[in-house]
C-alpha cells in the first residue's frame, strides 16, 4: 500500500514537473506599454547615411590636375535645401614634382579654402581629412574645388610653368554625410536625395505587362538623368535577406515576426508576417523609387496584415501604436491616390518616389532639367508633360551645353556641347552644318587668336578670329563620318601667351545664336540611319519570358533602349509569346523598332546570325568574317533598314552581358556588346573600312565667299575705294589738261 503511495507520489511530482517545464517553454507575452512604447522607438532615429565617391559620379580614372589645367570644380550630390550632419570629406592624392620648385595644393569648399599641402619631397602622397559645413544647399551639390599650383624659378614673368609637376586624385576619393528623412518634403528634394546607383523596387521577379512597361520606361528616365538604375524584387516568403538596417528592441522579442530577425545572419523569410516585419525595419533601405502598381501596394498591404494580426493579442495599446507606425513608415501600401500620380511615400520610415504605372512614361519630362524645378509638392498627377522639342530646322548650340558660355583663355580653353541625335529631332532629321557664333577680346600681342570646331575629334572647321569684341561667324559642313548616335561638339580656343609682361587671360563667349541646322538624315543601312527614326513613334519588342526575370533584364532592356535612343513618352511594348529560352519569331513591325531577342522575318542573307552560343559575321555565307562557337556573356545588336528601320539584339550564349556601363553606337550596322559595352563594330557592306567617305565641298563657293565675307570685305571696300579715287584723280587730270 505504502509503495503504490510512493508510487503516486512520483507520478504526481513527474506531471508537475512537465506542466512546470512547458510553462517555462512557452513564451510570456510581453507587457502591451513596453510593446507600444518599443513600436514608438522605430518611428525615430531613421536618418540616412550615404556615401558618394568620386567614380560614383563617371570618373572612371584619376582625376589629373597639372600646371596646364591645375584647378578643377567637382560637384558632390546632396538633398537639395535639406541640412547635413557629420559631412566629411577624405580625399586621397599622389603628387610628383618632376621639375622641381615650388608647389601649393589647396582644397576649397562651396569655394572657401579648407586644407593646404606643400610638399618638399620630389613625390607622396596627400592624405585629407575635412569637416563639410552642414548648411542646406539650394542647388542640390558641395562644391568642391582643387587647385595645384606650382612654378619654376625665372626671370621677369617668363614661362614659369612646371611641367612635369602634377597631382593624382584617386576616384576612390569619398563624401559621407547623414540626413534628417523627415526633411524630405517634396518631389524635387526626394529627387535631388536620389544617389547615383538608383535602386527601383518593383513588385516581384515576376511582373506583369503593366508593370514590366511602366520598370523600363522609369530606368530609362533614370539613366538620361545620369543616374544608374538598380531593379530590386520586394521580399516574399522564401528569400533570404540580411536584417541588420535597424536594431530591434528587446521589447519586441514577444512578438515572433520580429524574434526571427533578432538574429546575427542572413534569414529566410518564413511567412507574410516576418517579411512585413522586415519591411518594417529595413524597407527604407531597398529602394529610392518605386513602381507602385497594384501587385507592389497589394503585396506590402498583406505583409503589413499578416505582421499586425502577431500584435493584435498584445492589447489595445501595441495594435493602436502598430497603426499609428504603419501610416507613417510604410504608406506606400496605400497605393496612390490617382493612376497617373507621382508622389511621395514611405516604406520602412524612409521617402521615396512612388510611380504608378500610367504615370512612368512622363516621368523623365517630370525630373528633367526644364521642368524639375516645378516639383515642389508631395505628389502630382501628371495628365501631360513633354521636354519642349525643337520643330524648326535649327537647334541652338547653347541650350544643349552646361559649360559657361564666356570663358577665360591663357592659351588654350575648351567649350563643349553633348547631344543625343534623337534629342534633337523626333522625325528623323540630323545636323548637316553648323554656325558657330562668338565674340573675342583683344589680348596684348599682335597675335589673333584661332577657334578650331571638332565633332566626336573631327576636325570640321577652323578660323582665325579679328578679336574686336564684335561677334564673328565660323560657319562649317558637318559630315556623316563625323556623326554619331551620341555625340560631344568641342570648340577650342587657342591664343598666343607671350608679351612683354605676364601672360594674362582674355575672355571668349559663345553666343546664344550659335545653331546647328538640320535635315531628314539619310536612308543608309547603319546605325546613323536607323537611330534618329527611334526618338518619335517606335516599338519595343521583347519576348514573354523577360517578364519572369524581371530585374535581370530589365537592366539589359534600360541600357539597350537608352543607347538606341528609344522614347520612354512614345514607344510603345509589344510582348511576343514564346516558351523556349531562346529566340522567338514575331511579325515585321509597323513602326521603327528595338526588338531583343526575337527574331523577324529579315533576308536570308543578314550578316550577322546567332544560334545556341555561335555567332557568324559576314554577308557572304561561304567565307565570313567571324565563325565561332561556344560564346558566352555576348550580345549582337544589328542594324535592319527598310522602309520600317529599326534595331536588332541578340543574346549569344546560354546568358547574355550586364552592362557595366551605356551602350553606345557609333559607326557601321553591327555592334557587338559585351560586360564592357561594345567591343567591336564593323560596316557589313564595307568590313575593312577602305571606302572613302563622302566627298567634302572644296574650292571657293559662293556661298562659302560669303560666309568668309569678314575675311575679304574690308580688304576689298579699301581697294574699290583707292580705285575709286584713283578714277577721280585721273578724270581731273584730264579736265585740267584740257582746260
Amino acid at each position: 500500500m505504502s509503495s503504490l503511495r510512493a508510487q503516486g507520489t512520483r507520478r504526481l511530482a513527474a506531471s508537475l514537473a512537465c506542466v512546470l517545464s512547458a510553462f517555462a517553454a512557452t513564451p510570456a507575452l510581453a507587457d502591451d506599454g513596453d510593446i507600444a512604447a518599443a513600436l514608438r522607438t522605430l518611428q525615430t532615429d531613421r536618418a540616412v547615411t550615404r556615401t558618394v565617391t568620386l567614380s560614383d559620379l563617371g570618373f572612371n580614372g584619376p582625376v589629373l590636375l597639372s600646371p596646364i589645367d591645375a584647378r578643377r570644380e567637382l560637384y558632390l550630390p546632396v538633398p537639395a535645401n535639406v541640412a547635413i550632419d557629420d559631412a566629411t570629406l577624405s580625399l586621397g592624392a599622389d603628387y610628383l614634382k618632376a621639375a622641381g620648385g615650388g608647389a601649393t595644393f589647396v582644397l576649397s569648399i562651396d569655394g572657401y579654402p579648407v586644407a593646404g599641402r606643400s610638399p618638399d619631397l620630389a613625390s607622396g602622397t596627400f592624405k585629407v581629412d575635412v569637416g563639410v559645413d552642414g548648411a542646406p544647399r539650394k542647388s542640390g551639390f558641395v562644391r568642391l574645388g582643387a587647385s595645384w599650383l606650382s612654378a619654376t624659378d625665372a626671370a621677369l614673368c617668363g614661362d614659369t610653368l612646371a611641367t612635369g609637376n602634377v597631382v593624382k586624385i584617386d576616384p576612390s576619393t569619398r563624401f559621407t554625410y547623414r540626413y534628417d528623412p523627415a526633411a524630405v518634403r517634396d518631389l524635387l528634394t526626394a529627387w535631388t536625395a536620389i544617389p547615383s546607383a538608383a535602386s527601383v523596387l518593383i513588385a516581384g521577379r515576376a511582373l506583369g505587362a503593366e508593370a514590366y512597361d511602366a520598370a523600363w520606361r522609369v530606368g530609362v528616365a533614370l539613366e538620361r538623368a545620369g543616374k544608374r538604375p538598380l531593379f530590386v524584387a520586394l521580399p516574399a516568403v522564401g528569400d533570404t535577406v540580411a536584417p541588420g538596417g535597424a536594431a530591434i528592441p528587446g521589447a519586441l522579442a514577444g512578438v515572433p515576426a520580429f524574434a526571427a530577425l533578432s538574429g546575427p545572419g542572413p534569414h529566410k523569410l518564413a511567412n507574410p508576417a516576418e517579411v512585413g516585419a522586415y519591411l518594417l525595419l529595413n524597407g527604407g533601405t531597398l529602394a529610392d523609387i518605386a513602381v507602385a502598381d497594384p501587385a507592389l501596394t497589394v503585396q506590402i498591404g498583406s505583409a503589413l496584415d499578416a505582421l499586425a494580426a502577431e500584435i493584435a493579442p498584445h492589447g489595445a495599446d501595441a495594435a493602436a501604436a502598430f497603426e499609428t507606425l504603419r501610416k507613417s513608415a510604410d504608406s506606400l501600401a496605400a497605393g496612390p491616390a490617382a493612376p497617373d500620380e507621382i508622389g511621395l511615400a514611405m516604406l520602412g520610415g524612409r521617402p521615396l518616389i512612388a510611380i504608378a504605372p500610367a504615370a512612368a512614361g512622363k516621368a523623365d519630362a517630370i525630373f528633367s532639367a526644364f521642368w524639375r524645378q516645378l516639383a515642389v509638392a508631395r505628389s502630382l498627377r501628371v495628365q501631360s508633360a513633354e521636354i519642349p522639342r525643337n520643330k524648326g530646322d535649327s537647334v541652338s548650340l547653347t541650350g544643349l551645353s552646361t559649360t559657361a558660355d564666356s570663358i577665360d583663355v591663357l592659351a588654350s580653353s575648351d567649350w563643349s556641347a553633348a547631344f543625343a541625335l534623337s534629342d534633337l529631332s523626333t522625325d528623323g532629321k540630323v545636323p548637316t552644318s553648323l554656325d558657330l557664333d562668338v565674340s573675342a577680346a583683344p589680348n596684348a600681342t599682335p597675335y589673333d587668336p584661332i577657334v578650331s570646331v571638332f565633332l566626336n575629334d573631327y576636325l570640321i572647321g577652323a578660323k582665325r578670329l579679328y578679336a574686336d569684341g564684335h561677334p564673328e561667324r565660323v560657319s562649317a559642313d558637318i559630315p556623316d563620318y563625323a556623326l554619331h548616335p551620341t555625340n560631344v561638339l568641342r570648340v577650342t580656343f587657342t591664343r598666343q601667351p607671350v608679351s612683354d609682361r605676364c601672360p594674362q587671360a582674355y575672355p571668349v563667349t559663345v553666343l546664344p545664336s550659335s545653331k546647328m541646322t538640320l535635315s531628314p538624315a539619310k536612308p543608309t543601312p547603319n546605325f546613323l540611319g536607323v537611330v534618329p527614326r527611334l526618338a518619335g513613334a517606335s516599338k519595343l519588342l521583347l519576348p514573354t519570358r523577360y517578364l519572369t526575370d524581371a530585374p535581370e533584364t530589365l537592366a539589359s532592356v534600360v541600357r539597350l533602349a537608352d543607347g538606341a535612343g528609344l522614347s520612354p513618352r512614345r514607344a510603345s511594348l509589344t510582348l511576343v509569346n514564346g516558351t523556349d529560352g531562346g529566340t522567338v519569331a514575331s511579325a515585321m513591325p509597323d513602326a521603327p523598332f528595338l526588338a531583343l531577342d526575337v527574331d523577324l522575318p529579315l533576308p536570308k542573307d543578314r550578316s550577322a546570325t546567332v544560334t545556341d552560343g555561335h555567332l557568324v559575321l559576314g554577308s557572304d555565307p561561304k567565307s565570313p568574317l567571324y565563325d565561332v562557337e561556344g560564346l558566352d556573356r555576348l550580345g549582337v545588336i544589328q542594324a535592319v533598314p527598310g522602309d520600317v528601320p529599326g534595331l536588332l539584339y541578340r543574346q549569344v550564349g546560354a546568358r547574355g552581358p550586364v552592362f557595366d556601363g551605356p551602350v553606345r553606337l557609333a559607326k557601321g550596322d553591327i555592334a557587338v556588346l559585351s560586360d564592357a559595352g561594345t567591343v567591336a563594330e564593323i560596316d557589313s557592306l564595307d568590313p575593312a573600312a577602305t571606302r572613302p567617305a563622302q566627298p567634302i565641298e572644296s574650292g571657293w563657293t559662293i556661298s562659302r565667299l560669303w560666309q568668309d565675307r569678314g575675311d575679304w570685305g574690308v580688304p576689298l571696300i579699301a581697294t574699290v575705294v583707292v580705285l575709286i579715287l584713283l578714277l577721280f584723280a585721273r578724270a581731273a587730270f584730264v579736265r585740267n589738261r584740257r582746260g
